[in-house]
């Protein structure tokens, strides 16, 4: 039996005595929260029941009355807490400062449609795909594989116990940190920074980097969200490492203390940056470039991924889509075209083995492609969008192009943007 007295809900004898005791109206169930030794109430709902909130050690967030917190940890939170008004953000947080230049908010004044392929119209289609092949050869041509490898991660990629899912992640990092070598990013003096770093393994084998070769040297990993088993906590010398929570769009990397000024070059690194996220860093990188002072962005390396997550009012490269007759509208339609490259048919892998017994050169869709024809239709659009972040990268005093830092067999995704300062 469920019974209230004073809007606080007791539960049945049947209710297990480690669980919350707390009704949740909206969900028409009992919390599922497991609660201490000789308390009723999980910490959230402690304070939902009782006054005495204190003595749970829990009191209602000042920012927002929605949650709770450990009042051994108020100040932590009220640090990172979502409700933070504007005046509480720390200096490096200034909302959309990367979102778009000014220039670049100018540049089309066309409204967002949000619309799908399939209502396209099959010639305007083909139309688009035909400028793609020509926007293609025109700009891109052939991308050059260098895949070097960091002797630092020889060792875990030869362990046999490690399945290929992970022997794929250290390869690529390998392969990034190698690259880092070749172009002379590793240097004393420096300031790298992995942006969308997540778990942190490419900032994990570059502080490896740091502690083993180089000298006064740091580490920052910029994610927006709170991640657990972060491997940088495996670094012993804290003071090499600096994690920053904040959005990419909102972040001003000359005002992260105390790693990144001091005279430090910089270095960006991505191996995780889905879509506009890449744009957004691009552009974190640019604004760094421009202060004046000691302060210099010496180069990138982004591996680019997830380009179906582009976003035209986020994207850098829109003044080369558009002097190429590309606009919003075939932008729309280019980032849905990219998944062709990588998704396959989208049909079973029972359906893929008959028509491919079949006949491998079955039309597929309206537009009369194959499946290898719609694979290099995708492949060039994602080219494309990746030639546009580069000549962006050009205009803002980089030297920039494409290289394939790994194989296929390792990731579809196998494209890295490299830029070093001129």
């Amino acid at each position: 039996m469920i019974t209230s007295v004073d809007n606080e809900w007791t539960i049945s004898e049947k209710h297990p005595e480690t669980r919350c005791k707390f009704f949740v109206l909206r969900k028409k169930r009992f919390c599922k929260m497991t609660v201490g030794v000789g308390r009723e109430y999980c910490g959230e709902h402690s304070t939902s029941v009782s006054s005495e909130s204190m003595t749970d050690g829990r009191v209602v967030c000042p920012l927002d009355a929605k949650h709770t917190v450990a009042v051994s940890k108020l100040e932590k939170h009220l640090k990172i807490c979502n409700a933070r008004t504007p005046d509480m953000l720390p200096a490096y947080i200034e909302p959309g400062v990367n979102s778009a230049s000014g220039n670049e908010s100018s540049v089309s004044s066309e409204t967002p449609v949000s619309h799908k392929l399939s209502t396209t119209p099959t010639e305007q289609l083909l139309a688009l795909i035909s400028k793609i092949s020509e926007i293609f050869d025109a700009h891109v041509g052939t991308i050059e594989e260098r895949s070097p490898r960091h002797p630092l991660l020889d060792g875990e990629l030869s362990n046999a116990q490690y399945g290929p899912q992970t022997l794929k992640h250290l390869t690529q990092t390998s392969a990034l940190l190698g690259l880092a070598d070749h172009y002379g990013f590793l240097c004393n003096d420096t300031a790298f920074v992995e942006f969308g770093a997540g778990k942190g393994q490419v900032a994990y084998w570059m502080a490896r980097v740091v502690q083993s070769e180089l000298s006064n040297c740091r580490v920052l990993l910029i994610d927006r969200a709170s991640h657990r088993h972060k491997l940088d906590n495996k670094i012993e010398d804290r003071t090499i490492v600096q994690r920053v929570r904040a959005d990419i769009a909102d972040l001003v990397l000359a005002k992260v203390e105390p790693n990144v000024p001091n005279g430090r070059r910089l270095v960006g690194l991505g191996k995780h940056l889905c879509g506009s996220a890449t744009d957004l860093a691009l552009r974190c990188m640019v604004r760094y470039a421009k202060p004046e002072g000691a302060m210099r962005a010496r180069g990138a390396i982004f591996a680019l991924c997830c380009h179906h997550r582009c976003e035209w009012s986020s994207f850098v490269g829109k003044p080369f889509l558009l002097s190429n007759g590309i606009g919003q509208p075939e932008f729309d339609n280019i980032v849905r075209m990219v998944s062709w490259a990588v998704c396959g048919s989208g049909s079973s892998r029972e359906r893929r083995a008959a028509e491919e017994a079949c006949n491998s050169q079955t039309k597929l869709n309206r537009c009369q492609l194959t499946q290898a024809e719609r694979e290099i239709v995708g492949w060039k659009c994602k080219r494309i969008l990746d030639v546009a972040r580069q000549k962006y990268m050009e205009q803002h005093g980089f030297e920039s192009h494409l290289t394939c830092y790994v194989t296929r067999e390792i990731t579809p995704e196998n494209i890295a943007l490299v830029c070093v300062e001129k």
